[in-house]
């Protein structure tokens, strides 16, 4: 996965919007077995969608070329957690307003796709 986190708030904006709609598709062939993963993918798309609507509408297109480093072999908690650590975490100033409760969001996340993992 991606160690690095974008130093431009847009760029890390769109990476941890990318990464979660990522997650949010991954588990459709064992949703149905793993209700658990079904509910960690439906968290995933909520805050996705919470974070995509704090981006200005340009970018919107611009995230399909984002690139988010997880292997073919990630599971959906592993992204989940990229997902996390591309989150800023010191300086959110650049930020849109309102990401610091999405970044509660998706912290909420993470510690639940510990607990299913």
């Amino acid at each position: 996965m991606n160690e690095s986190k974008p130093a431009d708030p847009t760029t890390a904006w769109m990476q941890v919007v990318a990464i979660l709609t990522a997650a949010a598709d991954t588990p459709s062939a064992t949703a149905g077995v793993h209700p658990d993963l079904h509910s960690l993918a439906l968290g995933a798309q909520i805050v996705a969608s919470c974070a995509l609507a704090l981006l200005p509408a340009e970018v919107d297109g611009d995230l399909e070329d984002v690139v988010i480093g997880a292997g073919a072999s990630a599971t959906l908690g592993d992204l989940i957690r990229a997902a996390g650590a591309a989150a800023p975490r010191k300086r959110t100033e650049g930020f849109p307003a309102g990401a610091a409760a999405v970044i509660a969001q998706l912290d909420a996340l993470v510690a639940e796709a510990e607990v299913v993992s």
